[in-house]
């Protein structure tokens, strides 16, 4: 089958979309891509796409700005679209691009979504016939509330993506297409040249983010560049874009200053921000022995490229959902409860959390992997006398209060569930593991409650609105066929919450049982006794639902998947009840777990 993969998304969540490419080829299909023109270079780095169209969507908004003429606008898309049938005919569209606009053009992409026209079936985000948003399946609507609040996802951007294109059921493999040996060899002349003749290899440095309140402070920065000369002779590279020139400015004028008023040697420092293509940033990228970043594009470049990553996630950005997909990195995030903060709203605490990871952490975890090839643990600090590794210097000591650091990991095999001996659904889900002692935190465990729970619920059969075509099933290979009854099993072995958490956790199930109990009485009601009194009851008692989760701080996540799962299926009052009842099963699922640890 010749599918086509619709992403108009920034250059990271391009990249991180390989591992759905490996999977549908995997099972045997044929892989266009439509992108946004401005990324199609990042398209070129991905393995396994035989053809990429690329939208020009400036050109395209250009037509219905004031002053544009919308049918100039209409017929240049038209031409694209004849255009892209003509070089891959493509017999279903995968969408996943949740907007309003990426969900229009898959729908014109696949014709009328019946197999009869041209482009076949969609699948993921796409449009019903009137043109409300629907989801081809719960993972597909998991996806879109986490984009909506990414700080409320546990599972990492890479497995939502496979799972929603059904492909979870594959290993997944995260290796972009590596630079030509020209251009490696080029790269690694063009740093030769810029570096002293005493150095012992490179370290790059990201400076820059998608927010300001997401970058790790310029002068931290220069603070870990210093050491990393003076101390283990590795060259710093700053690398960005070339809007982010400014800031390698101030980096090597603090440098300059640094050495001014200490005395101590000058910092060499090769600056390419916005000096590289993303060939070249690619083949720049395989000669560093190191990547520390914000959580940037540069930062999934690098854990494709399988370059070892040291990542700071600041502000609303946090590992568990978009650290990078490559096995035994390292992730900083804040040490701060206020840590992950919510989009849009402004911060209290005048953005403490880009100050309270220290220089002299990132460094020591930085000299621990360089020197030994792996991150200390908790009960080995780096610096340790008593550690095998040990290194001279500083240790971790005060890691714990500045930051929680985690190592990524893979999944090596399904964790089963409960007694039951079922396997969760997909394969080699990215997990975290605290290097820093945070593993017996609320929120960690809470986090891990969450994988749980929601893993196995998504993994469910969804009814289909009257009137409404099936969704076509995923590919086959994937993983986790709805249970008989679809029951949800508990984790193995008592909740270890603090018994605050899990009091205040146990109030809000019961509030959410209560009412989706209720919602299922006054909807029977509603369906042998219809009257507008009936109707406006039902309808109250779903925005209390609706209000109960979107100021919850725990459920938060259940308001977002709620809300696109019940617009999705407000086709009829069957279909919402059924859906009502499915939620009830978690809600009630849960509820038992952490009442049986009371």
């Amino acid at each position: 089958m010749n599918l086509l993969l619709v992403n108009l998304t920034r250059f990271g969540d391009l990249l991180q979309t390989q591992p759905v490419v490996h999977g549908l080829r995997a099972q045997g299909h044929r892989v266009g891509l439509v992108c946004l023109e401005n990324f199609a270079g990042a398209a070129a780095l991905l393995e396994g796409v035989d053809h990429v169209a690329a939208l020009p969507g400036s050109a395209l908004l250009a037509g219905v700005q004031p002053g544009g003429d919308w049918r100039v606008c209409t017929a240049g898309l038209m031409t694209w679209a004849n255009r892209l049938r003509s070089a891959y005919a493509h017999d279903a569209v995968l969408n996943l691009t949740a907007t309003l606009g990426g969900r229009l053009l898959a729908r014109l992409l696949a014709g009328n979504g019946e197999g009869g026209g041209d482009g076949g079936d969609l699948r993921g985000f796409g449009l019903d016939p009137f043109g409300f948003g629907v989801n081809a399946d719960p993972w597909s609507a998991f996806l879109q509330a986490s984009t909506r609040q990414r700080g409320c996802s546990p599972f990492n951007l890479v497995d939502l993506f496979r799972m929603a294109a059904g492909v979870g059921g594959v290993d997944p493999v995260y290796a972009l297409r590596g630079p030509l040996p020209d251009a490696l060899a080029e790269a690694g002349a063009r740093l030769a040249q810029a570096a002293p003749p005493d150095h012992a290899g490179y370290v790059a440095m990201q400076l820059g983010a998608s927010e300001e309140r997401r970058r790790w402070p310029v002068a931290h920065f220069a603070a870990l560049a210093a050491r990393l000369w003076r101390e283990l002779r590795l060259v710093p590279v700053l690398l960005g874009a070339g809007g982010e020139r400014t800031l390698g400015e101030r980096l090597r004028a603090a440098l300059a200053e640094d050495a001014a008023t200490t005395g101590a040697d000058q910092v060499p420092c090769i600056d390419l921000i916005g000096a590289t293509s993303l060939p070249q940033l690619a083949a720049t990228l395989r000669h560093m022995r190191l990547l520390v970043t914000n959580d940037t594009g540069t930062m999934h470049l690098a854990a494709g490229l399988d370059v070892p990553v040291l990542a700071i996630f600041l502000a609303t950005a946090q590992p568990w959902d978009t650290g990078p997909y490559r096995e035994d990195c390292c992730c900083l995030e804040p040490a701060l409860d206020c840590h992950p903060c919510p989009f849009g709203a402004p911060c209290p605490h005048a953005e403490r959390c880009r100050h309270v990871i220290s220089a002299d952490i990132v460094f020591d975890l930085a000299r621990h992997h360089l020197s030994t090839g792996g991150w200390p643990t908790a009960a080995e600090p780096a610096g340790a006398p008593d550690a095998p590794d040990s290194l001279d210097g500083p240790d971790l000591a005060n890691a714990p209060r500045e930051a929680r650091v985690w190592r990524t990991l893979r999944e090596t095999d399904p964790t089963a569930i409960s007694n039951a001996s079922l396997p969760m659904p997909g394969r080699g889900f990215m997990d975290l593991v605290s290097l820093s002692g945070h593993e017996g935190d609320d929120r960690t465990r809470w986090i891990r409650l969450q994988r749980h729970f929601y893993r196995q619920f998504l993994d469910r059969a969804v009814p289909c609105p009257s009137g409404s075509h099936p969704a076509t099933p995923h590919p086959a290979g994937q993983t986790g066929e709805p249970r008989p009854g679809h029951s949800l099993w508990p984790p193995q072995g008592p909740c270890a919450l603090t018994d605050a958490v899990r009091a205040r956790a146990v109030d809000e199930l019961r509030q959410a049982d209560a009412l989706l109990h209720l919602m299922g009485e006054q909807g029977g009601l509603l369906k042998v006794r219809p009257s507008d009194m009936a109707k406006s009851r039902f309808l109250g008692t779903v925005g209390r639902v609706q209000a109960l989760w979107d100021n919850s701080g725990l459920f938060n996540v259940l308001g977002h998947l709620w809300l696109c799962e019940s617009q999705g299926a407000g086709g009829t009052l069957d279909s919402v009840l059924a859906l009502a009842a499915a939620y009830r099963g978690l809600v009630r699922a849960w509820l038992a777990h952490l009442e049986a640890s009371a």
